[in-house]
């Protein structure tokens, strides 16, 4: 079973515990807009900047309402991108396009501000396996779910993507990996006839070396492949 980004993106909002997310929508008006057809709303995703929309409070859903510290923990989790829809070079399906009519005709207006949540190689060919989220900002800070499409994300990427999230996260890695690596290596291939020490001692001494010698690597595959961190990236138009 994948992982479903809207479920997700919902749980870390839960986890915030702020009670105001149901009340952000008093203040925003409706404008008079006009029809449109498929066509035009495929231009306005393709062109999108990300305009803010002022949006009728009453016709909107609280549980579709998420703030921007929401997306940005849900885009660092998973190592997606947060980007305007004219960036998005993946296929819009029949669904998404029907979602953009009635929510523009529940509105009363045309929307022209679409933002989306998706991984990096959506950004720059269609890719049908991944689960973006199409989104338009509110103001505030705080932005709406509009769709959603494709399938789960793999259930494993979280943990897969961990060690890019921040210098911390990296860090924490690789000391968890050399600690496992010294407290399971074979005795044998340790300790010779000659060593005097407790294997408790080698393990140590093998743990403190596996540690620099693997940070080190780490760190100059980094640099050679001009590698960026989760929190640089999620709003970046630029590649790793």
């Amino acid at each position: 079973m994948g992982v479903n980004l809207h479920t997700e993106l919902s749980a870390i909002r839960a986890q915030e515990n702020d009670l105001h997310y149901k009340d952000v929508l008093i203040g925003y008006k409706a404008l008079l807009g006009q029809s449109t057809e498929g066509e035009r709303i495929l231009t306005n995703l393709f062109r999108s900047k990300g305009n803010e929309e002022k949006l009728d409070f009453n016709a909107l859903k609280p549980s579709h309402i998420y703030h921007i510290a929401d997306i940005e923990t849900l885009c660092i989790n998973f190592r997606l991108r947060f980007l305007d829809s004219k960036l998005f070079r993946g296929t819009f399906p029949v669904e998404a396009i029907e979602a953009i009519k009635t929510f523009q005709s529940e509105q009363n207006r045309e929307i022209t501000g679409f933002k989306m949540i998706a991984p990096a190689p959506m950004f720059k060919l269609a890719e049908k396996d991944k689960d973006p989220l199409l989104m338009v900002p509110m103001g505030g800070d705080y932005y709406y779910l509009l769709a959603k499409w494709g399938n789960d994300l793999h259930p494993l990427r979280k943990v897969l993507v961990y060690p890019f999230r921040d210098f911390e996260s990296l860090l924490k890695t690789v000391f968890a990996f050399c600690l496992a690596v010294a407290l399971l290596f074979p005795e044998s291939l340790i300790r010779s006839n000659q060593d005097t020490g407790t294997i408790m001692h080698l393990r140590v001494i093998l743990f403190f070396w596996m540690f620099f010698s693997t940070s080190a690597m780490t760190v100059l595959y980094g640099f050679s492949r001009v590698k960026n961190f989760n929190t640089n990236l999620w709003k970046s138009k630029y590649l790793d």
